[in-house]
């Protein structure tokens, strides 16, 4: 499935200035209403021209892996409005996808032809003083029903912030970007204690451990260059330390 639309009301300047629902027709025209293709996708905009809006609106209806929290304030309702609302609509659901959203999805066309989508729905309030709580929902209607924990499991996502200094943001750590990039990758899942890469990893070990260990008087070396390198004395010692070298798993 992928993210084929985005409506927003009232969030940040992207906003009517009126109710969001009307008493005659339900809820009124989006003041943003962008189309996404399945695939890649790419906002072009001036500075403070929205860009930034439509990702953390994307961010607050399906959460990500990341470890950011992600929050609502009060600058975030259009000038004195007191309401706002977000929606995502996904198409092109697979089996294996729509089961997780069976109770919440709705139908496009008819017969043979009928596809599934499903309708995110993200509506913030506050009375002056506070946020009120509020809850991601889906559904066909505009007020939909919640979702439950398992079901918005499945719809989180990862966000990989701008590159500021790619060299040193790219370096494999914990909770970089390079990590959220693997760790939905269907090659890293599975059962992680006996994972292909971890088995390579510790052969890989074994070797470095066996060519430091190894007689070089054959090769006319006295000592490997490379063991020079890492090999460490202490002064008040008499034994050498031990050379390791471990690959983290």
């Amino acid at each position: 499935m992928y993210l084929s639309q985005l409506k927003l009301w009232n969030f940040r300047k992207f906003g009517g200035g009126a109710d969001i629902f009307t008493d005659q027709k339900g809820i009124r025209s989006p003041d943003l209403d962008v189309g996404f293709q399945n695939g890649l996708n790419v906002l072009i905009g001036e500075n403070d021209s929205g860009k930034t809006a439509v990702i953390d609106a994307i961010k607050l209806v399906l959460k990500t892996h990341s470890t950011e929290w992600i929050r609502v304030t009060f600058e975030d309702f259009y000038e004195n409005t007191r309401r706002m609302r977000m929606e995502c609509i996904f198409e092109d659901l697979i089996d294996e996808e729509a089961k997780h959203f069976i109770e919440w999805l709705g139908m496009e066309g008819a017969g043979d032809s009928a596809n599934p989508y499903l309708r995110l729905i993200l509506d913030i309030q506050h009375n002056g003083d506070r946020i009120l709580p509020f809850e991601v929902r889906a559904g066909v209607d505009d007020v939909g029903y919640i979702l439950t924990a398992e079901a918005r499991e499945y719809l989180k996502t990862t966000y990989l912030k701008p590159l500021r200094d790619a060299q040193q943001e790219l370096i494999p750590k914990r909770n970089s970007r390079l990590s959220q990039i693997l760790e939905g990758h269907e090659v890293f899942k599975g059962d992680q204690e006996k994972h292909k890469l971890k088995l390579i990893s510790q052969c890989f070990n074994c070797l470095i451990q066996k060519y430091f260990n190894r007689d070089h008087s054959e090769c006319g070396e006295k000592e490997c260059e490379l063991k020079d390198k890492f090999f460490k004395q202490d002064s008040k010692k008499d034994d050498e330390e031990k050379i390791r070298i471990d690959i983290n798993n």
